[in-house]
């Protein structure tokens, strides 16, 4: 599975200001709630969420995104999750590269998640709880309360003989 995300964050006239592309890591958590969902329990992607940590990008057992004050740099304000609907979801088969590719797109709007934004994750969000399914760490992005932040994440599924895989 190949998985990545591109960040643009956005003023009100719509112009890009800053944009990020990194891979994508899926969290011990989040192969957690695959598994779950093969066996008929559990939800589906339901919310995306950013955050502040921008330590350990490799690490699988983070089961959180942080909003914590790091030194001079504080906590974000606002809403630091958005629900995604199920319209924000597509997929599409690629057959010469024997992959499913899912395509989600959700954004933050102007008053959400203000401040320094170092993380980004796709989140399974129930009554009981919240499952993060995966996690992004890249460079800092400063967004203001004028300022719209969209994440695009593309997710490759592979299909055939996945023996190579171990």
């Amino acid at each position: 599975m190949k998985a990545w995300l591109e960040v643009a964050l956005t003023d009100r006239h719509g112009r890009v200001v800053q944009r990020r592309r990194e891979h994508n890591a899926v969290m011990e958590s989040g192969a957690q709630l695959i598994a779950d969902l093969f066996a008929g329990f559990g939800d589906g992607i339901t919310h995306m969420g950013v955050g502040t940590n921008g330590l350990a990008p490799d690490d699988v057992a983070i089961s959180a995104l942080v909003n914590e004050a790091d030194g001079d740099i504080p906590a974000l304000t606002g809403d630091t999750t958005a629900p995604i609907p199920g319209t924000a979801f597509s997929t599409t088969v690629i057959p010469e590269k024997r992959v499913v590719r899912l395509r989600v797109r959700g954004t933050l709007p102007d008053d959400a998640a203000v401040g320094t934004i170092r993380e980004a994750g796709l989140l399974s969000v129930s009554d009981d709880e919240t499952v993060l399914y995966n996690r992004v760490v890249f460079a800092p992005i400063s967004k203001g309360d004028d300022h719209e932040l969209t994440l695009f994440w593309e997710i490759d599924f592979p299909f055939g003989d996945l023996q190579w895989l171990s």
